[in-house]
């Protein structure tokens, strides 16, 4: 059995190396199906966490339409262990339905592995099972978790010696701009601003996928194509696993991240790049019932800190000139960002 007691748990190959497998191989830094397979998996031993409520799973791979990985995960209540709840089969370019599911001890709704009856979690086991139709394999970077829990579980950051200030040139996107889906769709332009950011371009692709007459030939709205969850509300665009699914695809390190504090966020902002920050709330601009937004620095000002985000959903009807990019002072972001965010490594 591993233990983890923080708030996410990440598997990357050499760590997958040591749990039982089937028809596997590593090949270029990757975990692959062996040429002779079409099916092969991996599954965990248990490993114990802290005491959860909820527990959220992810993988890395590059994936297509011909070429998938299905990421199930269990959980374990006071000595009962609930069934394998399934992510779906997923690949790049497919529609990737799955559905809500539930049994006696947990449910999963959309992306959250949901412990029944006000009961925790003290340990989980996950399964992960690559396909292939063709000749090609998928390739696996890892797998994560994270865990919500009642109890204090910190990492102790130094935040002494980093920059004072830190802003990324990230493409600005506004969500509104796009016809049909825009006011759904903050999670697909967040996850478009990552990839611009990271030197991917989407211009061409969304002048010819098959949505370019209604949702218009945006770069965002061909993503949000991409990341659409066909199995809930006829698609949502804000399955979180679904989206850093997408960024894994095209080969980044990506996954859904629970941080447990400010100083966690800052350091990974200075030191590895911005994040998908999900949020529900008063952001003193409007209000939100759920939304995605993408953290980009912070900076000091006057005494007082910000953290400077690209905002989908600002725009000149909240003020003048307003576009994006948006400072919110520190202890309004705090206020409501959730915890979860999307990162790339």
């Amino acid at each position: 059995m591993r233990e983890c007691y923080k708030l996410n748990h990440v598997d990357y190959v050499n760590d997958l190396n040591e749990y039982k497998q089937e028809n596997l191989t590593v090949k270029g830094g990757k975990l692959v199906l062996g040429e002779m397979y079409k099916e092969g998996y991996v599954e965990s031993c248990e490993i114990k966490i802290p005491a959860s409520s909820i527990v959220v799973g992810a993988w890395a791979a590059v994936t297509g339409l011909d070429n998938t990985v299905e990421l199930l995960v269990k959980v374990c209540v006071e000595g009962q262990w609930s069934k394998y709840f399934s992510y779906g089969n997923w690949g790049l370019y497919r529609e990737n339905y799955y559905y809500n599911d539930e049994d006696d001890v947990a449910s999963i709704n959309v992306d959250e592995i949901i412990i029944k009856n006000n009961k925790l979690a003290n340990k989980v086991q996950y399964k992960i099972i690559l396909r292939k139709e063709g000749s090609v394999s998928p390739k696996l970077s890892l797998v994560a978790l994270n865990f919500k829990t009642e109890y204090a579980v910190l990492n102790k950051v130094d935040t002494r010696f980093l920059p004072m200030d830190v802003e990324y040139d990230v493409p600005q996107l506004n969500q509104n701009m796009v016809p049909v889906i825009g006011h759904e769709m903050c999670s697909a332009t967040t996850t478009c601003m990552m990839l611009n950011f990271y030197g991917l371009d989407f211009k061409k692709e969304a002048k010819t996928y098959k949505h370019a007459n209604t949702w218009g030939e945006f770069e965002h709205a061909y993503v949000a194509s991409l990341v659409a969850d066909p199995g809930h509300n006829a698609p949502t665009f804000g399955n979180w696993v679904y989206n850093t699914a997408v960024m894994g695809a095209f080969g980044f390190n990506a996954y859904v991240k629970r941080f447990g504090s400010w100083d966690e966020l800052k350091y990974h902002l200075a030191h590895v790049g911005p994040v998908g920050a999900s949020i529900r709330g008063d952001t003193g601009v409007y209000k939100t019932g759920g939304h995605l937004l993408l953290a980009i620095g912070y900076k000091k000002k006057d005494g007082k800190e910000y953290v400077i985000c690209n905002d989908p959903n600002i725009n000149s009807r909240f003020g003048e000139g307003l576009f994006v990019r948006y400072e919110y002072p520190l202890e309004v972001f705090m206020n409501f960002w959730r915890g979860m965010a999307y990162v790339i490594e």
